[in-house]
């Protein structure tokens, strides 16, 4: 493994971290009042207006060198991911909506395997496996509220980050991540826009508390984001979506530490299977 490689695989997990922030800080901000989709409006506009503004700060280039179709199938994968990924804690329970959603990772190196043929170790194959695995056990997901508009969701949101991934896979590689991100974030603010259209309402935080986790939120977001486009320039996405697996471990370490939700032994036994499977990917 090159310096690039190991430097690209820290990058990944640095992501998967803020992600597990973004997650538990969603958590806390839906107590306060607003809702999935009034939360992803927020933290898209949020984010947009944090990014353009480092992109004038760094003084960079808004010049994006790619076709419109893979930028729109970019958009769409992204957008796809937040509505779904957050849309189907209101039927299902987080536990089963996670393990639908944490199917992505499978859906990727799947594709990647059978459409393009690339080869995938034996023992990057059983990591992937045994993430899925852990994550199942230390989610313990409950099959017995099993609503099909959750399940759609969260199945939408599980394609989403396949499709997202595997098209910014095939950005140039001298496409700047901050610019790229940008662009992304105003197209996704447009996106919700257009949703609010359709009988969804803009429902804002009731306490102000719920303010500041928007804000955290919006920091969250733009420093996962930004660093998982780097990290799928480095590493690709196979690799890349193997690692996010991390993200569920912070997720579930968060929410003992935070919210004070217990942490047993059986999810601590899915938690050190996940980072089994993480150092796995790591041998030849």
């Amino acid at each position: 493994m090159n310096k690039n490689q190991m430097v690209g695989r820290a990058i990944a997990l640095s992501a998967a971290i803020f992600y597990g922030f973004n997650t538990t800080l969603s958590r806390l901000a839906y107590d306060t009042g607003t809702t999935p989709v009034s939360l992803t409006f927020y933290r898209f506009l949020m984010s947009a207006a944090v990014m353009i503004l480092l992109v004038l700060l760094l003084r960079k280039s808004w010049k994006l060198e790619i076709t419109p179709g893979l930028f729109a199938i970019c958009v769409a994968g992204m957008f796809a991911t937040a509505i779904g990924h957050l849309g189907a804690v209101n039927y299902i329970p987080v536990s089963l909506a996670a393990i639908i959603f944490y199917c992505f990772p499978l859906l990727v190196v799947a594709y990647k395997r059978l459409a393009h043929r690339e080869a995938v170790t034996r023992n990057e194959l059983l990591a992937f496996v045994l993430a899925f695995i852990g994550i199942g056990i230390a989610l313990g997901p409950d099959f017995h509220e099993f609503n099909p508009i959750g399940i759609a969701l969260a199945l939408t949101g599980a394609i989403g980050a396949t499709v997202f991934i595997l098209s910014y896979e095939r950005f140039p590689p001298q496409t700047d991540s901050y610019v790229s991100a940008t662009w992304i974030m105003l197209a996704s603010v447009i996106l919700a826009l257009m949703l609010l259209q359709f009988g969804f309402d803009l429902v804002p935080p009731r306490e102000s508390v719920g303010w500041l986790y928007l804000a955290l939120i919006t920091a969250a977001s733009v420093t996962s984001f930004v660093l998982s486009l780097q990290a799928i320039s480095r590493i690709g996405g196979s690799i890349f979506a193997l690692l996010l697996n991390f993200e569920p471990v912070v997720i579930l370490l968060l929410a003992w530490i935070v919210i004070g939700e217990e942490l047993s032994l059986e999810r601590i036994s899915g938690l050190a299977l996940i980072v089994f499977a993480l150092f796995l990917s790591h041998w030849k």
